[in-house]
């Protein structure tokens, strides 16, 4: 089972409990598939956000820091991680996860404007600043 994956249905259907809401049935699924699955990155994923939604935000790092390190190179698994980690407090961990975000995938806005937060909330206005600039350059219409 070492190389198995999860159904594509098992997926679709912790995707739709997420989507929908229903975070005692994604945390569930999302369980049972990272126990059968621990290798399968998107049920960490989803336990990761499901987790921080309760604020379980221990638990939250946990499944984040698990999704990036089976899937390293996953942008949005790190914007993930860098937001638990400013939950917690964690702030100069928040800026690595976001700053990584960025340097994989450097048009995400959202890493962007995560990141500006986190700087802000440091007291580094003048760099928070170009980080708002940049994500309102890559989206116009980013408020």
């Amino acid at each position: 089972m070492e190389n198995a994956s999860p159904s594509q249905q098992q997926l679709s259907n912790l995707l739709e409990h997420y989507q929908a809401g229903r975070l005692d049935d994604a945390e569930m699924l999302a369980t049972a598939i990272s126990q059968d699955f621990p290798k399968h990155q998107f049920a960490w994923k989803v336990l990761g956000a499901v987790f921080g939604a309760k604020g379980r935000n221990s638990e939250a790092a946990v499944a984040n820091q698990t999704a990036v390190a089976l899937s390293p190179k996953d942008a949005e698994a790190h914007n993930n991680l860098g937001n638990t980690l400013k939950q917690l407090g964690k702030l100069d961990e928040a800026l690595a996860s976001y700053k990584q975000a960025i340097s994989l995938k450097p048009n995400f806005v959202l890493a962007h404007y995560n990141l500006g937060n986190t700087l802000k909330q440091l007291g580094k206005l003048d760099e928070a600043l170009e980080s708002y600039r940049q994500a309102i350059s890559l989206k116009t219409d980013f408020v």
